[in-house]
């Protein structure tokens, strides 16, 4: 595997995701910014002062936690495979690994997210497609995906932006 013992990927966003982050990002800072202006503009407005509380409350814990649960590299390395995340990564050692197969471009096509996110700062969560069944996603992007099946029936999507190094798993 090389002198490290394991490769670093970064997680590489799609134009799919930085537009939905993007326009997540913008929209939560447009209505902020409106709410901000009627408090200023309007004598005793305290309606759109709650509003405007109320709405961050909810908008700031949704973004720490989408982008901290969000996967942002993977180590591929000789004994485990690793998506690192902000908070709680995920490891997947090798003795887990019953396969490894990469999937082909348009396999996400129909995929149902029954929990997670999908597209503000990535996918991943739980999904379901009738060809694969239950899975959980780790990806930024619908390119380069591998499924990765466990021998505890578990299966397991990532995307890796560098597929040649997957192919010690394979």
């Amino acid at each position: 595997m090389g002198n490290k013992g394991f490769y670093t990927v970064p997680f590489v966003w799609s134009k799919s995701v930085w537009v939905t982050t993007f326009s997540f990002f913008i929209l939560w800072v447009g209505i902020s910014a409106f709410m901000l202006y009627e408090i200023f503009t309007q004598a005793e407005n305290t309606e759109s002062l709650i509003g405007l509380i109320v709405f961050n409350i909810i908008m700031l814990p949704t973004m720490l936690v989408c982008e901290g649960l969000a996967p942002q590299r993977l180590e591929i390395g000789e004994s485990q495979i690793v998506v690192l995340r902000r908070y709680q990564s995920v490891v997947i050692s090798r003795d887990e690994i019953k396969s490894v197969e990469q999937l082909p471009a348009n396999a996400m096509r129909g995929a149902i997210r029954t929990g997670g996110v999908g597209g503000l700062f990535g996918y991943y969560g739980k999904y379901y497609t009738r060809s694969i069944g239950s899975f959980s996603l780790y990806a930024t992007g619908s390119e380069n995906l591998f499924l990765i099946r466990k021998w505890n029936g578990k299966n397991i999507v990532i995307a890796c932006a560098e597929p040649d190094k997957m192919k010690g798993y394979m």
